[in-house]
């Protein structure tokens, strides 16, 4: 039994010329992105075929849009298909590499071979999602009125590639969305009961990373991240390779659903669960991998917590960086709450499986009240 993966090669260049110039980014090749990118990064450097999202929708990744895409390229030839942007361009990305298919349902249902007849490298725009070195597309399945993952054996990457530069100019939200969410991956797979001693090494790195990094930008202001844009990119990596030998908690679990209903974007869907789920698991289960976590925290942190404190000191670093906005905020009626969760249970086992403890109904209902 296979315990530890890695996908795709992975590479780092401080440019995207370079990586043009190393690949030989050519004619036969489709470049999958926005059209912002491609005016900032790709307009006069390469000669390739384009396809933009703008074209089709954007926002989130849903089935709408990739079966319009879908149709548009079915029969069409193409050798390299290259994803560049965000989390939703990597995750259409892989989809469009499928064999044959013109639909989201053909391939969310297994009704065509998921095997891939195109070359795929991703390169990620931001620092959170991972995406770039696992096989699992996230979409917004409009039938189901929630989001879903597929796991794709064939849609490893052959190539993963970080560019900093094309992190030169992004938003502080989105900097901090993705970021929290590269967080809150690590987090989850280390104290996941299916994590292993592999996953633990790349998952301990990014928490390291990414908390110690937060805490100067706390002290010296945003503008620090692009001092820091290539170390975020690589703690991005880390998680993502954890992602892609195990899944996360119940904080995606029930960030995925509030998300697709609220039309959240995906990091600061995360964000709003992270802390109400491990401090519930602090409360019923005061004890080992959170014991571990909580030593990961003070030193990134440089300070001597217990277990609540240093969480405590956590969740204060996080909600300063990104202000506590409760879900109410965002449309959530208190009297649905349940119904969210009864949803949650529906739509997300895969996920609610591989919590630290196994969480109740009423526990969930807790946590969702908790950060109501």
């Amino acid at each position: 039994m296979d315990q530890f993966k890695i996908g795709p090669s992975i590479y780092e260049f401080k440019t995207l010329i370079e990586f043009i110039d190393q690949f030989n980014v050519s004619s036969m090749d489709t470049i999958f992105t926005e059209k912002f990118l491609y005016e900032k990064y790709m307009k006069d450097k390469v000669d390739c075929n384009f396809i933009f999202q703008d074209d089709y929708g954007l926002g989130e990744p849903s089935d709408i849009i990739i079966d319009k895409i879908l149709k548009d390229i079915h029969g069409q030839q193409i050798n390299r298909i290259i994803g560049i942007g965000g989390g939703t361009i990597l995750d259409i990305t892989k989809l469009l590499c499928i064999q044959d298919a013109t639909s989201t349902n053909e391939i969310f249902e297994d009704k065509i071979p998921l095997v891939r007849d195109k070359g795929l490298i991703l390169i990620p725009t931001t620092c959170g999602t991972g995406c770039e070195v696992t096989c699992v597309s996230v979409v917004d399945v409009t039938k189901r009125k929630t989001k879903i993952g597929k796991r794709i054996e064939a849609n490893y990457a052959d190539s993963a590639v970080l560019i900093e530069e094309l992190l030169d100019n992004i938003p502080p939200k989105v900097f901090l969305y993705s970021s929290v969410d590269a967080l809150i991956h690590a987090l989850e797979i280390f104290v996941a009961p299916t994590g292993n001693p592999y996953n633990d090494v790349f998952c301990k790195e990014a928490i390291k990373i990414i908390i110690k990094r937060y805490k100067e930008l706390v002290e010296n202001g945003l503008e620090k991240r692009f001092d820091y844009l290539q170390e975020f990119l690589r703690a991005s990596t880390f998680s993502g390779i954890a992602l892609s030998n195990t899944v996360c908690g119940a904080v995606h679990g029930l960030a995925m659903h509030f998300g697709s209903v609220h039309h959240v974007p995906h990091g600061e869907s995360t964000a709003r669960f992270l802390m109400g789920v491990f401090n519930k698991y602090v409360e019923l289960s005061p004890e080992g991998k959170l014991i571990e976590v909580s030593q990961i925290i003070n030193e990134a942190l440089g300070i001597n917590a217990d277990l609540k404190g240093s969480f405590l000191a956590l969740e204060e670093l996080i909600n300063t960086l990104i202000p506590r906005k409760p879900l109410r905020e965002y449309g959530v009626k208190e009297e649905d709450i349940e119904k969210y969760v009864d949803k949650v249970i529906e739509s997300q086992q895969r996920l609610l499986i591989n919590n630290f403890i196994e969480l109740s109904k009423d526990d969930l209902i807790s946590i969702y009240q908790n950060v109501y």
